[in-house]
């Protein structure tokens, strides 16, 4: 039965990826006709997005890892469900599960949903295997790598028939409607290979200047774009000074303009060591650039292989190189896998498409 009336629920202080989906698919299921509620921290950057949003009921509450504990916090949480006539809830966090969790079941919610967004899995204890058998009706996942990594120590911690796949969904008319512009001026006969992630040891940019050390072998002149801030941004610094790639490698820093830096490189290089759902390959991919990373994690489910872009051993940054060299190398090879690649977040990641998926795993 499709529920009337979603909740989404999220306590998040910062903005991530999690809060981007949770607030876009409230505002498509707002828009497609569905009464939603909100439950979001007081004190949040997602909180503070929604108020003043039509459409939608929004709950400010101060929540953290122990307010499953407090009553009072749990009696508010299950009158908020039920003076709104709540019939499905999307949990975000581990500790919303806890406490939006425990108020939905006494408020008598029919569906509560943890949506789960990391590829860590979730610990084998006792308190988790009652959560996921008597309190949760369904497990969302953004990849099949994150549903197999979330099942890691408990593989019976939920019926396979209530997990759901759902992809992160990209807003392709939203993007495409944006004006865009070059973010640096391209030097004579440059390729310009970009990168976008924090600079954290999870995504890879040590290995990625180690790459732009191969490259600078050949004879083609290239440039290193890197989008992004991070705790590593003066190691990283210091590492291209090293390895005699400091004129070949720039330091964007922040980039808020990303349609810009997307539309200003030719090739786009992810050397993240795991991703939950790799959101900047989608990202690249739709503004038709061919993508190269790491064959790990959720990458092979975004990545078709040889068609819109290459997957590598990981930590081969030979192996790298040599791809990112293939594609230097011909034109047309780039301009091929970039058009399959826009293509296929067309069919399979493109905004509304997922909230479809969405669409099915409530009405399950």
């Amino acid at each position: 039965m499709q529920p009337r009336c979603i909740c989404f629920f999220n306590s998040n202080k910062a903005w991530g990826g999690g809060e981007n989906w949770h607030f876009r698919n409230a505002l498509l299921a707002r828009d497609k006709g569905y009464r939603v509620c909100f439950v979001a921290n007081a004190e949040s950057a997602l909180g503070d997005r929604l108020e003043g949003q039509s459409g939608i009921t929004l709950l400010r509450l101060g929540l953290g890892n122990l307010s499953f504990l407090n009553p009072l916090t749990l009696l508010c949480l299950a009158r908020f469900f039920r003076e709104n006539a709540v019939e499905a809830v999307i949990l975000a966090l581990p500790a919303d599960v806890k406490a939006g969790g425990l108020a939905a079941r006494l408020a008598g919610v029919r569906d509560i949903i943890y949506r789960r967004g990391i590829a860590v899995p979730v610990r084998d204890r006792a308190f988790n295997r009652f959560l996921f058998r008597f309190v949760l009706t369904k497990l969302i996942v953004n990849s099949l790598n994150t549903r197999d990594c979330v099942l890691t120590e408990n593989p019976r911690l939920i019926e396979p028939t209530r997990v759901h796949l759902v992809h992160c969904g990209f807003d392709v008319a939203a993007q495409d409607a944006l004006p865009a512009q070059p973010l640096v001026e391209r030097r004579p006969g440059e390729l310009l290979i970009g990168n976008a992630a924090r600079l954290t040891a999870q995504k890879g940019q040590k290995l990625l200047l180690g790459i732009a050390a191969h490259l600078k072998q050949q004879p083609i002149p290239f440039r290193l774009l890197i989008a992004g801030t991070g705790e590593l941004e003066q190691e990283l610094r210091a590492q291209a000074r090293q390895l005699g790639v400091e004129d070949v490698v720039e330091f964007l820093g922040f980039v808020a303009d990303m349609k810009s830096f997307y539309q200003t490189i030719d090739i786009f290089a992810l050397t993240s060591l795991w991703e939950g759902f790799g959101q900047a390959l989608v990202e690249a991919m739709e503004s038709g650039k061919p993508v190269v990373a790491w064959d790990v994690s959720s990458n092979p489910e975004v990545v078709s292989a040889g068609e819109t872009g290459f997957l590598c051993p990981v930590g081969d940054t030979r192996a790298f190189a040599d791809r990112l060299l293939l594609l230097m190398q011909d034109e047309a090879l780039r301009l091929r896998l970039g058009a399959n690649g826009r293509a296929r977040v067309l069919a399979h990641f493109e905004m509304h498409e997922c909230f479809a998926d969405l669409e099915r795993c409530l009405k399950a």
